[in-house]
């Protein structure tokens, strides 16, 4: 049996590599348990004859020139990612401009989720809230007219919300909380990506699968569920700051490299450069070594008076042992930790001995696993009201 250091460190290997690609991360698992042949042995393989003496000298000539070619394009792009490095760390200094620029953290929603979480909240007052957000109308009445939630009048047919107040009544005031966390990390997500164009999506993925295991955590372990829920969505808002900034600074680092190798008359780095795409790897070590604490500060920034989730955010950035963490902190590392392990399963990354192995290494409270395994960790789904 893996112990449980080893199941740990695999399973986020794991994950970084689904982060980046699924099939990728599939081909890569695959290749694992096979037998690797020797570029000799895939040539035979292909002609189904025995090769002469001079094919395999060309056949081992044309390999090294491709390595060496690799290697300075490798050189190029490491060289590419430490000036990228040197000026995301600089940035990610600035929380002001993350909160306000990078991520686009609206002023009013801090307010807004305080309100939602007062016992004396009245949809009324709400709506005056909301109304401060600017893309929260449009939405959430998005949301509340997708199919699952649509009304139908006594003649069969679909009344279309276009009215706030009236899609703040309908999932009620002990739904608004994950309503309004999910609809504001949706527009907080990356829009490009390339060459990693899942990068969205798995973000996506895992905020919510993290949430929705989360508040059945709390539940069980008697923990406030909205701010389970939410912290497990803006956990990952770090990451997407760091996500943003690796993508914009490499396409600026990248032109500037090229701009004064041409000036410079420096052909063949030109031509390096110029093949050089984002790492998914350095981005990844990126991530590792900054994200957490970058939710830290931004969770902290938005200074919520009533959602009580900055100080477990801020033990889960800065405590290496469980014997540190609150309960809310625990819950969500917890729920974190299902979550990777669900949407790894679902991709078929890992296997039964592993997944038992990982599953018990994150000591879930009792009952829970058993709870667990029929949840739907893939979509949010509210009781509306039908009147």
């Amino acid at each position: 049996m893996t112990d449980q250091l080893t199941i740990q460190q695999i399973i986020k290997q794991r994950f970084q590599a689904f982060f980046l690609d699924i099939k990728a991360a599939q081909s890569s698992l695959q290749q694992t348990t096979q037998p690797t042949l020797t570029v000799v042995e895939l040539e035979q393989s292909k002609t189904a004859r025995s090769l002469l003496r001079v094919e395999k000298q060309a056949i081992v000539e044309k390999n090294l020139n491709t390595k060496q070619a690799q290697h300075y394009l490798n050189e190029n792009l490491e060289r590419l990612n430490k000036a990228v490095e040197a000026r995301l760390v600089e940035e990610l200094k600035d929380t002001e401009n993350l909160y306000r620029k990078v991520i686009g953290i609206d002023e009013a929603l801090p307010e807004l989720l305080d309100f939602i979480n007062v016992k004396a909240a009245t949809i009324s007052k709400i709506e005056l809230l909301a109304t401060q957000v600017p893309w929260f109308y449009q939405d959430i009445t998005k949301l509340v007219n997708q199919p699952k939630y649509r009304r139908i009048d006594s003649k069969g047919r679909v009344i279309l919300v276009d009215n706030l107040r009236v899609a703040l009544s309908m999932f009620g005031i002990e739904n608004l909380n994950p309503v309004v966390v999910s609809l504001a990390l949706r527009r907080w997500l990356p829009q490009i990506t390339d060459p990693y164009p899942q990068i969205k999506l798995r973000i996506w993925e895992e905020a919510l699968a993290t949430s929705i295991v989360a508040r059945k955590l709390a539940a069980i372990s008697k923990v406030n569920e909205n701010q389970a829920f939410a912290l497990s969505m803006f956990h990952v808002v770090g990451t997407i700051a760091v996500v943003r900034l690796y993508f914009r600074l490499f396409d600026t680092v990248q032109r500037e490299a090229l701009i004064e190798a041409q000036q410079q008359q420096q052909h063949e780095q030109h031509a390096a450069l110029s093949q050089l795409r984002p790492s998914g790897d350095f981005l990844n070590s990126l991530i590792d070594g900054n994200a957490m604490g970058v939710s830290a500060a931004l969770i902290n920034r938005m200074d919520l008076k009533r959602l009580f989730i900055a100080n477990a955010m801020e033990e889960i950035a800065t405590h290496a042992s469980s014997d540190d963490f609150s309960e809310l902190a625990q819950v969500v590392l917890q729920a974190r930790g299902y979550a990777r392990y669900r949407l790894l399963k679902a991709s078929q990354l890992i296997n039964e001995q592993e997944s038992k192995d990982y599953v018990r290494s994150l000591h879930l409270p009792k009952g829970a696993l058993q709870a667990l395994k029929s949840t739907d960790i893939r979509t949010l789904n509210f009781t509306v009201a039908q009147n």
